[in-house]
């Protein structure tokens, strides 16, 4: 509930703080005084659009606040649980340069969560358009909260999602059996093209390095061969002279014994030269000069420069495509037996999905009297005995289908039925959407009717009544000030008022007033203790001059009301 509100240069609010109560919370006071501004900061600060021209005459800036007690499980889905520690403090703040700010437990968020989060909170009535009882898709909801029927309800919506979810598994693996169909015998060749070549990674490489000696051959021989006669084996061969050199420079050391060293030298360098000379000679022997081979070389790397053409550019690419499509092939061969057993369950989700929402459809049309007959009866205790609620159960318009038996249903998430509610206020007017009906006071009653009806099913822990009480008065505004007290025996509603039989029945009463102080105009909201809300009361019954009768009366309606209230407190 709401616990705390404060507001900062907001039209003729200079500065307000409004410390609201559990139960029934009424701001009364003159027209013109604010009463409506308060509620219109609330909803600002509940995510309602902003305009600079809210901003008091000569400030930068407004700066709404609302410190709010909550149920952690009544924000599941909206922010996380961790950020929802004690009170919830949300805060707008509006800048006159149109920059807007909006703050959930100091921490900065969009405008679109602080409204999802205030439509949580709040719910608003009468001459505002933040009424959670006109979005028809809720109807639904309502109807199954007050049949006792939720969880049914929530089976049906999850079959639903299962439905939805295997149709498009399955439309998602028809495509790819098209597609594999389309391209098996592509796949197939391809496939057994590549895996018929028998390809080696880096054999591409190898191929160019052998055709490239290949073509060489006779002069590679050549060159070896007369690299081991030149090195080796002539007369004037490198190794011989080198052999003489040494004879040389080892007679001189007998002379000498520096040479020693430079002896062993050149011995080195002799049998170096031989080891070339032997490895020239074993190269010369080893190249084949086979023409048949070379041939046979190109062939095969034809072969592979064509699959790398076709497939790479890489050989790389080449096995990513084989194992791409051998991969492709397996899996239109396992998409056949996956589509079968997706067919399976969804044959048994859809064989369920339609018992259950015909079932539901069933419950629905057995509860709607029920609501019908206690919203009238509501009604009729609000001055509307005329008025009559009729709740729509039609065949709900979607694509997609279900059997059940031979019929065909259409079904959504919430079944088979599209849920409106539709008033006639009015006798020989036809039932209208109630987003239709004109006047605001019926508006209001007719939601409060649904409140109660509905007590123990919409969660919002506060309600803001404004105009509840437009065209009613005595017995009627008296009905309707009981109405709201037994509606906030649960939760909590701060409603606007000028009737003193409503305006009696408050747990905490506020007057809204307005002064002039150095030419400026403040709006404020005082808590009125019992001598306060006695006058009030009084301003209420006789206007402006206050009347001892209408003091004694304002006291007669006080003592009545304290008197049932010590009652209910027994009985309870």
């Amino acid at each position: 509930m709401l616990e705390l509100l404060t507001i900062s240069n907001y039209a003729i609010i200079d500065e307000l703080t409004a410390d609201f109560s559990g139960g029934l919370n009424v701001i009364t006071g003159e027209t013109g005084a604010g009463k409506s501004i308060v509620v219109d900061a609330l909803e600002l600060v509940l995510g309602a659009r902003a305009s600079s021209e809210m901003i008091r005459a000569e400030a930068s800036s407004l700066d709404v606040s609302g410190i709010f007690s909550v149920d952690r499980t009544l924000l599941e889905g909206v922010m996380p649980m961790e950020a929802v520690d004690g009170p919830l403090i949300l805060r707008r703040e509006v800048r006159a340069d149109g920059n807007n700010r909006c703050y959930i437990n100091d921490r900065p968020v969009t405008l679109r969560v602080l409204k999802d989060i205030g439509d949580k909170l709040v719910d608003f009535h009468g001459q505002h358009d933040h009424q959670s009882l006109l979005v028809v898709s809720e109807h639904v909801r309502f109807l199954d909260g007050y049949g006792g029927f939720e969880s049914l309800s929530r089976d049906v919506a999850h079959l639903y999602n299962d439905m939805f979810g295997l149709r498009r598994s399955i439309q998602s693996v028809q495509r790819d059996i098209e597609s594999a169909r389309r391209d098996r015998e592509l796949y197939s060749f391809q496939l057994e093209e590549i895996d018929r070549a028998n390809i080696k990674p880096g054999e591409d490489n190898e191929l160019e390095a052998a055709i490239r000696k290949l073509s060489r051959a006779r002069e590679l021989k050549t060159l070896g061969t007369r690299l081991f006669q030149e090195l080796s084996e002539a007369d004037e061969s490198v190794a011989r002279r080198i052999g003489g050199l040494t004879a040389e420079v080892e007679d001189a050391a007998r002379y000498d014994s520096e040479l020693e060293q430079q002896v062993e030298k050149l011995a080195a360098i002799e049998e170096e030269i031989e080891d070339i000379a032997r490895y020239f000679r074993g190269y010369s022997d080893g190249i084949d000069d086979d023409p048949a081979l070379l041939a046979e070389l190109d062939e095969r790397m034809a072969l592979v420069e064509r699959l790398k053409k076709k497939y790479g550019p890489s050989l790389d690419d080449v096995f990513g495509h084989r194992d791409r499509i051998r991969s492709e092939l397996e899996r239109a061969e396992r998409s056949d037996e996956e589509l079968e057993i997706l067919r399976s369950r969804l044959a048994k989700v859809e064989s369920d999905l339609a018992a259950q929402s015909a079932a539901l459809s069933e419950k629905r049309k057995e509860a709607a009297p029920h609501l019908t007959k206690e919203v009238e009866a509501h009604l009729a205790e609000l001055g509307m005995s005329a008025a009559r609620l009729v709740i729509d159960i039609a065949v709900c318009e979607s694509a997609e289908k279900v059997k059940l038996g031979d019929r065909e249903m259409a079904v959504t998430e919430n079944g088979c039925d599209s849920v409106e509610f539709l008033i006639t206020a009015n006798p020989g007017e036809p039932p209208r959407p109630l987003v239709k009906v004109a006047s605001g006071g019926e508006i209001s009653r007719i939601m409060l009717a649904l409140k109660l009806s509905l007590m123990d099913v919409n969660r919002v822990p506060t309600m803001v009544f404004d105009e509840i009480d437009v065209g009613v008065s005595g017995r009627i505004a008296e009905s309707v000030g009981r109405k709201l007290k037994k509606l906030t025996e649960k939760r909590q509603a701060i409603v606007i008022t000028h009737l003193p039989q409503i305006a009696v029945m408050a747990r905490q009463h506020f007057s809204a007033r307005k002064t002039v102080t150095d030419d400026r105009t403040r709006t404020g909201l005082v808590r009125l203790d019992d001598d306060m809300r006695r006058q009030e009361l009084a301003s209420l019954l006789s206007g402006e001059k206050l009347t001892d009768t209408a003091l004694a009366h304002a006291q007669e309606l006080m003592d009545a009301q304290k008197k049932e209230d010590e009652e209910d407190r027994r009985k309870r």
